[in-house]
């Protein structure tokens, strides 16, 4: 059981929204977006809290994970449209991971549309922020 299984149960949840575009890309690659990705699609990053400073091996104690998903549309209108595909792959959903017993899928936050013409055009960026908490049981219980 690692960041990575749940990250994994999180990007199989993502690409299973046929009309979604995520990056990374499936079979890995650079987390970033690649040059000349046109919009729409979602830009994936997660983080997991490190109780006690450390690197916890999270058998024996609750883990919880951070997703942070950057929605991006040509537009606000496609941006909101990209979050709210996301919210429904995600939003109070229960990631099967080995060996783990995963509470559903939590909103922390989100935030407004936000203009970015750093590529050469422009594009709309919500950010959203979720939350997967999991313990150590059977998944999918």
């Amino acid at each position: 059981m690692s960041l990575h299984d749940h990250a994994t149960a999180v990007l199989e949840l993502l690409r299973g929204e046929p009309l979604l575009t995520v990056y990374p890309a499936e079979g890995g690659g650079p987390t970033t977006v690649p040059n000349g990705a046109e919009p729409p699609y979602v830009s994936v990053h997660m983080t997991a809290d490190r109780p006690l400073g450390g690197r916890l091996d999270h058998r024996s104690t609750r883990f919880r994970m951070r997703i942070y998903c950057h929605c991006v549309g040509a537009d606000d209108i496609a941006a909101r449209a990209v979050s709210d595909l996301v919210a429904g792959a995600l939003l109070d959903v229960k990631p099967d991971v080995p060996g783990r017993h995963c509470y559903p899928i939590r909103s922390e936050s989100g935030r407004d549309p936000r203009e970015d013409e750093s590529t050469g055009y422009l594009v709309a960026t919500i950010s959203d922020a979720y939350r997967l908490e999991s313990e150590p049981g059977i998944a999918g219980s």
